[in-house]
């Protein structure tokens, strides 16, 4: 019987907890919209037109207490970068451009870190 119990304890001990297991890393959603309503984005598309603000809208899960940054890029060249706090586990946060220019628009999701969350890209004609 104590053989027994000593065996089941020692399989508990083994086994990981939630306070064992690593923190997952940050994920983010990101698409880009005509706006952001109630915190979600609104006539999401892949074209816009000049004169056009277009919103790059993130989901961020597992950020909490950080920064994202948008990285805007146009035919590949970065034009501006929005630094964007994280207030809490599920965070939702957008930035935004008029578009002034044509061309092949790319924007980037950056953890605190520099790692890629993600990214979303459309077209301006």
């Amino acid at each position: 019987m104590v053989k027994r119990m000593t065996i089941a304890l020692l399989l508990l001990l083994a086994v990981p907890t939630s306070a064992d297991a690593q923190p997952a890393a940050p994920t983010a959603e990101i698409k880009a919209a005509k706006g952001v309503d109630k915190r979600e984005p609104v006539d999401e598309g892949t074209t816009f037109a000049v004169g056009d603000t277009v919103y790059a809208w993130t989901r961020v899960v597992g950020a909490d207490g950080t920064k994202v940054t948008h990285v805007w890029k146009r035919d590949g060249k970065e034009v501006w970068k929005a630094y964007l706090r994280v207030g809490s586990k599920r965070w939702t946060t957008n930035s935004r451009r008029k578009m002034t220019k044509a061309g092949a628009w790319t924007v980037d999701v950056l953890a605190a870190d520099g790692t890629s969350l993600g990214s979303v890209s459309f077209t301006v004609q």
